[in-house]
């Protein structure tokens, strides 16, 4: 008789992730949250940090020694040996909120890792007490991921709860909307939602596309002034590896030959729509960088002559990345339009 094993994804989108995050942080349950290298991890615990006012602490685990975190022995005046806790820990009499992350725990060495049993389990290590407004979590890769990586003791792994993140280009380009990421970079992720993240650790390639790197690849496109189009093909490839370099090169090519936009926006029941698909999808990104109050009814106005899918992704990005233009009146007609 043979048995068949299910299987399901418990993994979470980092919206998701972070909404979860949010409420065992409150909860003061230690967590770790496991994912590829350049999945943003940190930067979600920095997001549940500063909407929780919390200060955040990033703990990097990998670097520290057994005797760091009981701290440096000292005598007191009654002779007796006691210890000076870690500055990197928050003080244990101190009132305020903290969120402390433990950074690249499992590439700790194991007596490291040991040490920490105590911190985790019972919020103290030796005379030290983490205070009552501190939350304690973890973060770190998986151990296929090839990097540096120890098996987790059993008894440290029983006392978190494990989370799993995955890369989503949706709630990726939604954060990158607002967050400064290019329009360039963003609409090419939309385009090929899945070079977002390519992490193959079989490969011998050392640059992947992910999160951290096309953020890298935003602030190459937006410094770029001056910097000769070799070199520039250079750093994007040696910062996304050259599959997805190439693609995105290919892209930008196009971007950069296309009329100005501001053409379109003064006369957008006339402009003409690119037939090429990579151009227009390029001008669609060149509007959306555009798009305010005053410029967005000119960009629905175009919009209602793309394709149906093309215009919906062309408004749903100016929205995403300033949600306030829902609330205009030119948004309200497209709405009705869509929606007879």
């Amino acid at each position: 008789m043979t048995h068949s094993t299910i299987t399901a994804d418990y993994s979470l989108r980092p919206s998701a992730l972070a909404d979860a995050l949010a409420r065992l942080v409150e909860a003061r349950q230690p967590v770790i949250v496991w994912g590829p290298p350049g999945c943003a991890k940190s930067q979600i615990a920095r997001q549940v940090a500063a909407a929780s006012q919390r200060t955040y602490l990033d703990v990097r685990a990998l670097l520290l020694d057994p005797v760091d975190l009981r701290g440096i022995p000292w005598r007191d005046a009654d002779g007796r040996t006691r210890w000076a806790p870690p500055a990197f820990l928050p003080p244990g009499d101190a009132k305020g909120r903290w969120l402390v992350n433990l950074e690249e725990l499992p590439s700790a060495v194991p007596m490291v890792q040991a040490a920490l049993y105590q911190l985790v389990l019972d919020r103290r290590c030796g005379e030290y007490e983490l205070p009552e407004g501190a939350a304690l979590i973890a973060c770190g890769n998986r151990e296929g991921d090839r990097g540096v990586v120890h098996r987790m003791p059993t008894p440290l792994a029983s006392r978190f709860v494990h989370l799993e993140v995955r890369v989503d280009a949706a709630d990726w380009c939604a954060w990158g909307a607002g967050g400064g990421i290019a329009p360039e970079v963003l609409f090419f992720i939309q385009m090929r939602p899945e070079l977002l993240h390519d992490f193959d650790p079989r490969s011998e390639e050392k640059a992947f596309p992910c999160p951290r790197t096309w953020e890298f690849v935003s602030n190459v496109v937006r410094h770029r002034a001056g910097l000769d189009p070799a070199a520039e093909r250079a750093v994007v490839v040696g910062t996304v590896g050259q599959g997805a370099a190439v693609e995105f090169l290919a892209f930008l090519n196009v971007w950069r030959e296309l009329p100005h936009p501001r053409a379109v926006l003064d006369d957008p029941e006339h402009a003409p729509v690119p037939g090429n698909a990579s151009a227009l999808i390029a001008l669609c990104g060149a509007l959306y960088r555009l798009a305010d109050d005053v410029s967005f009814p000119a960009v629905v106005a175009y919009a209602r002559r793309l394709r149906r899918e093309l215009g919906h992704f062309l408004i749903g990005s100016c929205t995403r990345r300033d949600p306030a233009l829902m609330h205009t009146e030119a948004y309200i007609r497209w709405q009705a339009h869509r929606n007879p």
